[in-house]
C-alpha cells in the first residue's frame, strides 16, 4: 500500500510527437486544463525527415490531448482517439503505474508534498518541463477536483466540482487574465459630441455616422462628462412633448443643446449627473464586464490618460474633418489612436461592450469546446433570460451583477413585483409577461413607455408569433428622417416605424432631405435574431458575440410563438460567479 501511494504521488515523462508537417506545433490537453499550450520542437526523424516532439511529466491515469498546427486544431489519426457527443475528436493515452499490467516509460518523478495551510485545501503548485508552465494538483498528483475554496483553474472564489462550476471557473480565469487592450481594434473610428451641440444636430450626426451612442465632451471642464444615446432621445422627445400628441418642431430642438438638456434634467430630478463610467485599456475583461453589468450600460468608453488637452481642442479629434457638427474622429492603429497633437488626458480609444468580451471568449475556447461542458447544455435548461410566466418568468439571480439582467430590476426605484404589476397594466400583450412585447398596431409612444429596463421589444401578432423587434437602436431613425416633427408619436404605429426602418438608406435620406450616410445604419441588418429552447448555450454565446446582436428572442420551433428573451447581460451575468 505504501508503494502504491508513492506511485500515485509521481509523474512520469511522456513523449508526444507530431510528424505530419507544419511550421509551428503546440500541444494542449486535459493535463493543461485545455488552457495552456506547450510548444513542440522540431527534431530529426529516423526516416530522414523531421518531427515535432516534446516530453511532458504526467501523473498516472487517462489524458486527452490535441495538437495545434499553424493555428489549426489537429488530432493524430494514427494514435488512439475518441469522439465526444458534440463531434469533437481528441487523442487519448493512459499513463500506467508500475505493476499495473505495464511499465510507464521513464522513471517516476516524486511530487512534492503539499502544504496544509490557508485556503489551499492541501494544494500545491508543481513545476513541469512544459516551458515553465505550472499545473495545480492535489496531494495525490491528480488535477484539482473536489469542492475546495479554490477553483480548478486556481481562481479564488469559485468552487470546483461540477461541470457548471468548472466552466465558470475557466471563464473567470480567462476574463481575469486578459485586458481591454484586446478589445481595441487595429483601425477604427471614434466619434465625440460636444455638449454645446444642438440636440437635433447631435442625433442627425449619429445617424450620418452610423452610431447609436457617443461620448460627450465638455470643453469648459476639459473632460468627458457622459454619453448621448437613443435613450436620451426618448427622454428629450418626452420632455419637449409630454403628451406626445403634437409634432415637435425644429425650433424647439434647435433651442435645446445637449448641455442645456442635461441641466434641465438635473434641475427637475434634483440630482446632478454622475461622472462618466469608463474603463481603461489595462483593466481586465472581468472588470470591464462588471462595469457594464453593474451600471446596466450598453457600452463604455475605453479611456487612456496623459498630458492635458489645450482649450478649444477636442481630444482624439481632427478638427477640420467635422468642425460644423462638433464631431471628432480618430483613425489609426491601436497604439496611435487619438495620439495626434493632443495625446492627453483623457484620450478616447474605443467604445466597448459585452459582445466584444464574448467574442474574445469564443475565439479563445473555439478549438477546445470540451473545456466548457456547461456550454453544451440547452438554453432552456439553464437559469438564464426572461421567459413567459408558464416557463418560469425571470430566471436569473438578483445576486448576480446588475440584477442578473432582470428587466424589472431598478426600474423607477420599484421592486420587481410592483414593476411587474405596472407592466401588466400597460402591456399590449399581457399573455407574454414578464416579457415586454408590443404589436404592430401599438404606437411608438406606447413603445417608449415600455422600454425602460429593456433594450428591445418583440413585436408579435395576435397569436403571440414573432413578427419583428423594435429596439432602442431603431429610435435613432426617428431623428434621422425627422419623423418626430412630421407626425404625432401617439398616432405613429410601430408597424409604420418598422416599415421606415426597412427602407434603404438612400430612401430614408431622401425622405428626410439629408445626404446619404457614409455607412450603413445599425438597424439595417437582420432585425429579429432568434433561437429555440433546444439550442445550446454555446450557440447562444456565439450568436450574441456577433456585432449588432444584443439579444435573442426564444421562439417555439414549430409555431414561432415567443417563449423568452435572452440578452448579452443575461448570459454574462450567468457566467460570472454570483
Amino acid at each position: 500500500m505504501a508503494q502504491q501511494a508513492m506511485y500515485e504521488q509521481m509523474v512520469f515523462p511522456t513523449r508526444f510527437m507530431w510528424g505530419y508537417g507544419g511550421k509551428q506545433v503546440h500541444l494542449c490537453g486535459s493535463f493543461t486544463n485545455w488552457l495552456e499550450t506547450v510548444p513542440m520542437a522540431p527534431e530529426p526523424a529516423p526516416n530522414g525527415g523531421s518531427v515535432f516532439a516534446v516530453v511532458c511529466n504526467l501523473p498516472p491515469g487517462y489524458h486527452q490531448y490535441k495538437f495545434i498546427v499553424d493555428g489549426e486544431w489537429r488530432h493524430d489519426e494514427n494514435q488512439a482517439f475518441i469522439q465526444d457527443p458534440l463531434g469533437n475528436v481528441n487523442n487519448w493515452l493512459f499513463v500506467k503505474k508500475p505493476g499495473s499490467g505495464g511499465e510507464a516509460t521513464g522513471q517516476g518523478i516524486p511530487i512534492p508534498q503539499a502544504r496544509q495551510s490557508g485556503h489551499d485545501g492541501g494544494m500545491d503548485w508543481i513545476g513541469s518541463s512544459m516551458n515553465n508552465m505550472q499545473i495545480k494538483r492535489d496531494s495525490e498528483g491528480h488535477l484539482k477536483g473536489g469542492d475546495q475554496g479554490t477553483s480548478a483553474m486556481g481562481v479564488k472564489g469559485v468552487k470546483g466540482g461540477g461541470g457548471q462550476d468548472a466552466s465558470r471557473a475557466r471563464v473567470l480565469e480567462f476574463l481575469q487574465r486578459h485586458t481591454a487592450y484586446e478589445l481595441i481594434p487595429e483601425s477604427a473610428k471614434v466619434v465625440v459630441l460636444d455638449t454645446k451641440l444642438p440636440v437635433r444636430k447631435a442625433f442627425h450626426a449619429c445617424y450620418e455616422q452610423g452610431i447609436t451612442a457617443a461620448p460627450l465632451w465638455d470643453e469648459h471642464q476639459q473632460e468627458f462628462v457622459g454619453m448621448l444615446s437613443t435613450g436620451d432621445f426618448i427622454d428629450i422627445v418626452q420632455s419637449l412633448g409630454p403628451s406626445l400628441t403634437a409634432p415637435i418642431g425644429d425650433e424647439e430642438l434647435d433651442k435645446a443643446t445637449i448641455a442645456s438638456m442635461r441641466e434641465e434634467r438635473a434641475a427637475e430630478s434634483g440630482v446632478r449627473p454622475g461622472p462618466l463610467v469608463s474603463v481603461r485599456p489595462e483593466d481586465s475583461l472581468h472588470l470591464v464586464s462588471l462595469t457594464l453589468l453593474q451600471g446596466r450600460l450598453a457600452m463604455a468608453p475605453v479611456l487612456s490618460y496623459g498630458p492635458q488637452v489645450p482649450r478649444g481642442a477636442t481630444p482624439s479629434a481632427t478638427p477640420a474633418s467635422s468642425k460644423e457638427a462638433g464631431l471628432g474622429d480618430a483613425r489609426g492603429g491601436a497604439g496611435t489612436m487619438g495620439a495626434g497633437p493632443y495625446a492627453g488626458v483623457p484620450q478616447l480609444l474605443h467604445l466597448t461592450n459585452l459582445a466584444e468580451v464574448l467574442a474574445c471568449l469564443v475565439r479563445h475556447f473555439r478549438g477546445v469546446p470540451s473545456a466548457l461542458p456547461l456550454f453544451s447544455q440547452p438554453i432552456g435548461a439553464l437559469p438564464i433570460g426572461t421567459w413567459t410566466a408558464s416557463l418560469g418568468g425571470f430566471r436569473g439571480s438578483q445576486r448576480q451583477p446588475g440584477g442578473g439582467g432582470n428587466p424589472a430590476a431598478g426600474v423607477d426605484g420599484r421592486d420587481p413585483s410592483s414593476a411587474m404589476a405596472a407592466a401588466a397594466a400597460a402591456s399590449p400583450v399581457p399573455a407574454l409577461l414578464p416579457i415586454k412585447a408590443i404589436t404592430p398596431n401599438s404606437t411608438v409612444a406606447e413603445a417608449f413607455r415600455l422600454m425602460p429596463g429593456c433594450g428591445a421589444l418583440p413585436v408579435v401578432d395576435e397569436t403571440g408569433r414573432l413578427v419583428d423587434v423594435y429596439a432602442r437602436s431603431d429610435v435613432i431613425l426617428l431623428a434621422a428622417n425627422n419623423t418626430y416633427r412630421r407626425v404625432s408619436l401617439s398616432e405613429f404605429t410601430v408597424g409604420q416605424a418598422l416599415a421606415a426602418a426597412a427602407a434603404t438608406p438612400e430612401a430614408q435620406a431622401a425622405a428626410a432631405g439629408l445626404p446619404v450616410p457614409p455607412v450603413m445604419p445599425a438597424a439595417a441588418g437582420p432585425r429579429a435574431h432568434t433561437c429555440t429552447r433546444a439550442d445550446t448555450l454555446r450557440a447562444v454565446v456565439e450568436a450574441l458575440s456577433l456585432p449588432g446582436v444584443r439579444r435573442l428572442v426564444i421562439v417555439d420551433a414549430q409555431t414561432q410563438r415567443v417563449e423568452g428573451v435572452v440578452s448579452l447581460s443575461d448570459v454574462v451575468s450567468f457566467l460570472l460567479p454570483s
